[in-house]
């Protein structure tokens, strides 16, 4: 008979472990083999202890190293971390992007080792900012936390499955975004890690284990207790001062599939299927929302089109948001720049509320550095011009209020969101178009949505064109939700947002906080090193 008691299996681990360490290239296996264990963490699994094991494993392979062995560890983990938390990618460059699939493997590898550069930093760090186990649960999930914000940056940045989305089915602890943003639960999710480190090192001391998962329990209940008390101060709140009455929308989910929605022969019927189910709206709202690009042409050299969105709006008594691509020409020598946009119609026929699209995807909107490089390479999404990016992250206006529009992969990028919300929006509405993304990404963008609601305290509407199509509220409470490849209508009232967030409000402070945590181990060194007085040397020869 198997023994499945916590002892065995914790054995049976602990000699895998050693054997693997054992072995000359045992860590770097191992490292790329926790990487990839990590993802589990991540939607849509939701494992949370599996992310915080591997995790945990990270960091003891870090203990005592060189920096360049860090270094080489790090970006190990990284690219078995990235390739698999990645590998939805495959779908967009082979399927969609019309590439073999050895070079779309080649292609997701390369990424996966650009952005493992950042674990790399970390693994090459640690060790000097924590030489001493005591000291890696103080630096090492801050320190983690700023490779994160890095890669949030550098250059156009890639914002997708940072760690603190494993707690995507919490719904408690995820109320701490709106204190710390993404980071903070990012850091929530490493500190146990971190002191499971701590205790793996110190495990014959029984002294220690115990205050150290009290420690666990204390942080972790801490965050439940500050989510569960959010959400009740908000349900016996007085109603009358919240907000005044909801705003209804309808979200539009059309489920055209990629390989039809640009193809000529088939574009006219994705946009009369986005005008039936709309149509089929029975009750009063405010608002109708069409996902990116469900309009895929261009309005602006279409006449019907717009005449039949106007007959549509009348008949509704409400206004359409729809995804459209925009064309304008720049100067009288007939120059045409495109946009990835947004814009609000009614029957007046004009696009005076519009929005385009300002923060691109490398390859899929626009080639990077296009000046240098050969015009048949041409992006992954349709059309063989490049988009160009609106001027910055700006408030769609509205006759109900600002609304914090965001197009596909804008809504994963924490501070764009913030410095909507500090302009005074009311709500967040986020079209995508997930079809040219795998299955695994659908979950995961919806994930990071739902965050940026309670980052901000704001309610966020997503309209996707194969789904996931859903609203939450600016607790992150979900309202309602279109299933993946599935056609439908969903009428959702969406509450007025009353209250900015701390985040929101002081979210750039907390890089410094970070910052300090990282290095809080060698403070007392440089202290003692700049201030600690000379001793005074003796004299060989005193006088009496």
């Amino acid at each position: 008979m198997v023994d499945l008691s916590f002892k065995a299996i914790n054995n049976k681990l602990k000699k895998l472990a050693m054997f693997l360490v054992a072995k000359q290239r045992g860590p770097a296996y191992l490292a790329v083999i926790s990487g990839m264990v990590a993802v589990r963490g991540l939607p849509p699994i939701h494992e949370e202890l599996t992310m915080m094991v591997a995790f945990c494993t990270l960091f003891l392979l870090l203990a005592r190293t060189s920096t360049l062995r860090g270094a080489w560890l790090g970006f190990l983990f990284g690219c078995g971390h990235f390739t698999l938390s990645f590998s939805w990618l495959l779908t967009s460059i082979h399927t969609y992007g019309g590439f073999s699939l050895p070079v779309a493997v080649l292609a997701l590898l390369l990424f996966s080792m650009a952005m493992a550069i950042y674990p790399a930093i970390f693994g090459a760090l640690l060790p000097r900012l924590a030489p001493r186990p005591e000291m890696v649960p103080i630096a090492a999930p801050a320190l983690w936390v700023i490779t994160e914000w890095l890669r949030v940056h550098v250059f156009t940045g890639f914002a997708w499955n940072l760690a603190g989305y494993g707690w995507n089915s919490r719904e408690a602890i995820l109320q701490i975004a709106d204190l710390g943003g993404i980071y903070l639960l990012s850091w929530l999710m490493l500190f146990p890690a971190a002191v499971l480190s701590l205790l793996w090192v110190r495990r014959r001391v029984t002294k220690k284990v115990f205050i150290g998962l009290g420690l666990i329990a204390m942080v972790l209940g801490l965050a439940h207790l500050y989510g569960t008390f959010r959400i009740d101060s908000d349900q016996f709140s007085n109603n009358s001062t919240r907000w005044s009455a909801p705003l209804r929308v309808a979200m539009v989910q059309g489920n055209v599939a990629q390989d039809q929605k640009w193809d000529p022969d088939f574009r006219g019927e994705g946009f009369f299927r986005y005008l039936d189910l709309s149509h089929s709206i029975s009750e009063p709202v405010d608002l109708v929302v069409w996902p990116e690009t469900a309009v895929a042409f261009f309005l602006q050299a279409s006449p019907r089109a717009m005449e039949q969105i106007g007959k549509l709006s009348q008949h509704l008594g409400a206004q359409i948001l729809t995804g459209a691509p925009m064309a304008d020409k720049t100067n009288q020598f007939g120059k045409w720049e495109f946009f990835n946009s947004a814009v609000i119609l009614d029957e007046g026929k004009n696009f005076k509320r519009r929005y385009n699209k300002h923060h691109l995807v490398p390859f899929g909107e626009y080639i990077p550095f296009r000046e240098y490089v050969p015009n048949n390479i041409s992006k992954l999404t349709a059309g063989t011009s490049d988009f160009t990016p609106g001027p910055s992250a700006t408030p769609l206006p509205w006759n109900q209020g600002n609304i914090g529009l965001l197009i596909c992969y804008e809504v994963i990028f924490p501070e764009e969101v913030r410095k909507l919300a500090k302009s005074g929006v009311r709500w967040l509405i986020n079209i995508t178009n997930d079809a040219w993304f795998g299955e695994a990404a659908k979950p995961q963008h919806l994930a990071m949505a739902r965050v940026r609601a309670i980052e901000n305290h704001l309610p966020m509407v997503r309209v996707a064109n194969t789904g996931i199509s859903a609203a939450f509220d600016q607790f992150g409470r979900e309202l309602g939700r279109i299933p993946p490849n599935k056609m439908g209508v969903l009428t959702v009232e969406l509450p007025r947002a009353h209250s900015k967030s701390l985040f929101s409000k002081a979210g750039d402070v907390w890089i410094w906080f970070w910052l300090y945590l990282s290095v809080a181990a060698l403070l007392p060194r440089i202290w003692r090193k700049i201030f600690k007085p000379k001793q005074s040397q003796k004299d060989p020869n005193p006088t009496v």
